[in-house]
């Protein structure tokens, strides 16, 4: 079994969390698992240089941010990380504060955690 963990952070909160994500045996990732940490043990521990290509669905045992409870998630466009997603139109990441509009969904990513 193929596991990783990527870093996320709370839209609302603006605070990190991790996030276990595992291959299964269809190829597609998973979210399986989120807990709170702080950056800077995140980056000890290398989840911020986690790369992974390929679909990254939930599992129905995912509980979503362990924040503000969002299940869903999205990937700035202007730094390339991720945050959690209530599915509002409008967003403002909370890494590097760019605002945006979101029209689509889509669950096909090559995730840098980093934005690297």
């Amino acid at each position: 079994m193929e596991a990783n963990v990527l870093l996320f952070k709370c839209t609302k909160s603006k605070r990190a969390y991790g996030v276990r994500i595992q291959k299964m045996r269809d190829g597609d990732w998973y979210r399986t698992w989120a807990f709170k940490l702080n950056e800077s043990s995140a980056r000890r521990e290398g989840y911020d240089r986690s790369v992974i290509k390929g679909n990254l669905y939930a599992t129905e045992e995912y509980p979503g941010c362990p924040y503000c409870g969002c299940q869903g998630f999205v990937m700035c466009g202007h730094c390339q990380k991720i945050a959690c997603w209530d599915g509002e139109s409008s967003y403002t990441c909370p890494w590097c504060g760019t605002k945006s509009n979101i029209s689509t969904a889509e669950d096909m990513f090559t995730v840098t955690a980093n934005g690297d």
